[in-house]
């Protein structure tokens, strides 16, 4: 009996590694061929280039105009699809990480999911008698049914007052601001978090959208857990704006926060967007479970009671719960 359970084990084992290479083959077959397929579809004049006025997505057009001559080349369209040579050497993250965390509007949604980012069902709580700032906007949301593609939010969102502090969640160097004038994340500041700083065996990516103006912050400075990094605000490109459109009402004053980690220390700036090399997304509320695993997958499978954490925070006398703690919440919390 026990053979014949360790053959049909086998068996399982040897079919979802063939169903693995199939799905593999199907995507990189896919991939090698997106950059011919898109320039035909928008080469309108065939002349062997995309002009701004018929690329798309004029808001990253310059990130994917590598030469600057006014026009998208093929080659530019297979770099930026990681289809070249030159994609792929060690000044640039893997594919999968680019598409997986840039999420362009050809990016594949299926390398966001392979990298986590999906409904994972956790629960910030906190103690009785503090009053904290929670979320309205959960991780992994889809938004499907109101996008013009399969969609789902990478992060989650925090709403408060115009100009309420933002706070560094655990010590950490500025490695990226963003004005993002044309970006729906509007102003953004991404810190990193080293394993000593974090107590964690990766490197974390903390990052914070929609402030209210440009903080005063520069590259390479070195921020402190409970810092203020900057204040509540609401930029950010909307939807309606993106498609010409009037909005019915302006986004409200929101953080976004979301939480990105590598085992790798490396990193990539496109000048729009951070792309840590072999990124993976994590639910910013799996962070302060503070011990593996973390990942989406793991997550997800949690017992319900599980997937209520406990979070630690800073109250706003300056007090930090639990006193030891590496890691806040983004927003200071008050005594009732």
């Amino acid at each position: 009996m026990r053979n014949s359970q360790t053959g049909l084990h086998s068996a399982r084992i040897l079919l979802f590694a063939m169903i693995g290479t199939v799905i593999t083959y199907q995507t990189v077959a896919f991939a090698q061929n997106r950059s011919a397929s898109v320039m035909e579809k928008l080469d309108k004049d065939q002349d062997g280039k995309i002009s701004r006025k018929e690329w798309r997505k004029k808001n990253i057009f310059a990130e994917v105009d590598l030469d600057k001559d006014g026009s998208i080349s093929l080659n530019e369209l297979k770099q930026r699809f990681g289809e070249t040579e030159e994609s792929n050497n060690e000044d640039r993250p893997d594919p999968v990480s680019m598409a997986a965390i840039r999420r362009s509007k050809l990016d594949d949604v299926i390398h966001q999911k392979s990298r986590g980012l999906f409904e994972t069902g956790l629960k910030p709580i906190w103690r009785d008698d503090v009053i904290c700032r929670g979320i309205d906007e959960w991780y992994g949301k889809d938004y499907t049914p109101v996008r013009p593609k399969e969609s789902y939010h990478g992060g989650i969102d925090l709403p408060a007052p115009f100009g309420t502090p933002v706070l560094a969640i655990m010590d950490g160097e500025v490695i990226a601001l963003y004005e993002g004038k044309k970006n729906p994340r509007g102003i953004e500041v991404v810190l990193r978090h080293t394993p000593e700083e974090s107590g964690l065996p990766f490197y974390l990516y903390s990052r914070y959208t929609h402030f209210d103006s440009m903080p005063k912050l520069i590259k390479g400075q070195q921020i402190k857990m409970g810092e203020v990094i900057g204040e509540t605000g609401n930029t950010g490109v909307q939807g309606c704006e993106l498609k010409g459109i009037p909005c019915k009402r302006p986004r409200r004053s929101v953080t976004h926060y979301d939480i990105l980690y590598s085992i790798s220390e490396k990193y990539y700036d496109t000048g729009n967007i951070l792309v840590p090399f072999e990124a993976h997304w994590m639910d910013p509320i799996a962070l302060y479970r503070k011990q593996p695993p973390f990942d989406s997958h793991s997550m997800r499978a949690l017992p319900e009671v599980e997937k209520m954490i406990a979070i630690s925070y800073k109250l706003d006398s300056g007090e930090y719960y639990p006193a030891d703690t590496k890691m806040i919440w983004p927003y200071s919390c008050r005594k009732k």
